[in-house]
C-alpha cells in the first residue's frame, strides 16, 4: 500500500500518476476571486485574478495524516463491453475475481486492526476536473481516471514507505489466477438483477 503522495509525484506513469492525489480541495479559476501569494523572506505580496490562473488550483490543507492506499478494479452494475478498458491492462499481467467481497473487506479490516491501523474503504467518486470545485480527498479523483473504476482501502496513520498487510490465504474467496489480457473474454458480468460475476 503506497501513499497518496507517491501517486501524486509519479509523473512518469500516466496510468498511475495523478498530481491531484493528496489534495484536499480543487478550485476552478472562475470560482476564485483572487489568489494572494506572500514571499516569506521579502514580505512582497502578489495578487492574481482568475484571468491569470491557467488551470485548477489544488489545495492541500495538511489536515490528514499520511495514509496508504490499496486500489482495485470494481464492478458495481452492468458495464458496456468491453468490461475492462484497454488502458487498464498496463496495471499488470494477471487477475483474480473476488467472489465474496464482504468477507474480503472483513479480512482486510481485521489485518489492518491487528497492525494498529484505522481502515476505511469505498468506491472512488469521479469528478470533472474542468468544472468541479470542492472537496477532493482520497476517495475522489478526476474523471480522466473513471475507466479504472477504483475501489480503495485506505489505512491511517500510514507510513511514507509502502505498507504490507497480511490477510492470509484468499483461495476460498477468489477465482484462479488468469491472464489479464484475457479478462474481457473470460469474465462475463451481469445477472438479471445486475449483480454477480460468472467466470467461464
Amino acid at each position: 500500500m503506497n501513499t497518496l503522495r507517491y501517486f501524486a509525484k509519479l509523473e512518469s506513469d500516466p496510468i498511475r500518476g495523478d498530481r491531484f492525489e493528496d489534495s484536499d480541495e480543487i478550485h476552478q479559476p472562475s470560482n476564485v476571486r483572487h489568489l494572494r501569494i506572500t514571499d516569506n523572506k521579502s514580505g512582497k505580496v502578489i495578487t492574481f485574478g482568475p484571468e491569470a490562473i491557467a488551470g485548477p488550483v489544488l489545495i492541500g490543507l495538511g489536515k490528514r495524516p499520511v495514509c496508504n492506499v490499496f486500489c482495485m478494479f470494481s464492478i458495481t452494475g452492468r458495464i458496456n463491453v468491453p468490461l475492462v478498458d484497454q488502458r487498464a491492462f498496463e496495471f499488470g499481467d494477471s487477475f483474480v475475481v473476488i467472489l465474496n467481497t464482504q468477507e474480503f473487506i472483513n479480512r482486510v479490516r481485521a489485518a489492518a486492526d491487528r497492525s494498529g491501523f484505522r481502515c476505511s474503504y469505498g468506491l472512488v467518486e469521479y469528478y470533472d476536473e474542468t468544472s468541479y470545485s470542492g472537496d477532493t480527498g482520497p476517495f475522489r479523483k478526476s474523471d480522466r481516471f473513471a475507466y479504472q473504476r477504483e475501489f480503495r482501502f485506505l489505512i491511517e496513520p500510514g507510513s511514507r514507505q509502502p505498507i504490507k498487510l497480511v490477510v492470509g490465504s484468499l483461495e476460498d474467496l477468489t477465482t484462479p489466477l488468469y491472464p489479464l489480457a484475457e479478462i474481457n473474454r473470460i469474465v462475463e458480468f451481469g445477472s438479471p438483477n445486475g449483480e454477480g460475476c460468472d467466470c467461464e
